[in-house]
């Protein structure tokens, strides 16, 4: 292979998924920043629950019956948008929130799935099992959780690894779409010392030493031109994978961090050790989780 990096560009169609509240303005703001960066087709959906799309009760006149909540919502939406709202599509349906999401990115051609937080938790966390990762097992797509208000393209991405191929696919996706001024492979190590070890210390040593081996051969691997190659800075960092991450998230000024997932697995297999889910509780920047396409889609079929 010749070494070239795929060029940068970015997806066409970014989805953002709303519930309306505040703190999705963060979500709405960082989608608005990647849909001019990219140049980008920006869909926007908001899902109704299942009560408030109910019909119309045809026994009361129709000057007395409450706002059509579809309508309201819309207006909302196109409100909240601004001048986005010309050329953003809006779309306003009844039903799950994971499955309509994931069916208009697909029927859209979405490249990219953008949510935000709601009541200072992830957007749905009470369906963290169902909503965020059925959209993980159901899209096609990366979803990018967004933490983070949004004043600027992103300019500092860190890639989490433990050199499986999830993490290599999400690498590449991150280099592809999120170039960056700085970009960072965070691998965090742990391991159990027995107190009755002679020398822990230099065991520490070699634990290291092999981790960063693994960490320049799974550089290696990949088909990296030179300049990328100077540009990726990599951390080999003894401790939990979470609390190496929150630091480095907070000392290096990181405002993405890029996980790899499982095609079809759980939201916590992402194959970052067994600690996923204290990462993304942990890390106080926009997480990007980026699944692995089966061999099916990996073949185009």
């Amino acid at each position: 292979m010749t070494g070239t990096r795929a060029p940068a560009g970015g997806p066409k169609a970014i989805l953002l998924a709303t519930d309306l509240s505040p703190r999705c303005d963060r979500a709405l703001d960082r989608a608005v920043i990647l849909a001019k960066q990219w140049n980008a087709e920006l869909v926007i959906v908001h899902v109704l629950e299942t009560s408030a799309s109910e019909g119309a009760d045809l026994t009361v006149p129709s000057w007395r019956r409450p706002p059509d909540p579809a309508s309201v919502a819309r207006r909302q939406l196109q409100m909240d948008v601004g001048e986005v709202a010309a050329r953003a599509r809006i779309v306003v349906e009844a039903g799950d929130p994971a499955e309509v999401t994931a069916r208009v990115a697909d029927e859209r051609g979405c490249d990219l799935i953008v949510t935000g937080i709601a009541r200072d938790e992830l957007l749905g966390r009470f369906l963290l099992g169902t909503t965020v990762d059925r959209l993980l097992r159901r899209s096609r797509v990366p979803l990018l959780v967004v933490r983070s208000r949004a004043s600027h393209p992103y300019r500092h991405v860190a890639v989490a690894t433990d050199f499986s191929e999830p993490s290599r696919h999400a690498l590449e996706v991150a280099l592809r779409d999120f170039p960056g001024d700085a970009f960072s492979l965070f691998h965090a190590y742990d391991m159990r010392v027995s107190p009755l070890m002679d020398d822990a210390k230099a065991y520490r040593g070699q634990m290291q030493e092999a981790a960063r081996q693994k960490a320049a051969a799974f550089l290696a691997s990949m088909d990296l031109d030179a300049a990328t190659r100077t540009q990726v800075r990599t951390f080999v960092e003894f401790g939990e994978p979470a609390t190496v991450l929150r630091q480095g998230v907070k000392d290096l000024g990181v405002d993405l961090i890029v996980l790899g997932t499982h095609g079809r697995g759980a939201l916590l297999e992402v194959l970052v050790g067994s600690v996923a889910k204290d990462i993304l509780d942990q890390v106080p920047c926009d997480a990007l989780l980026v699944r692995t396409p089966d061999r099916a889609e990996a073949q185009g079929g």
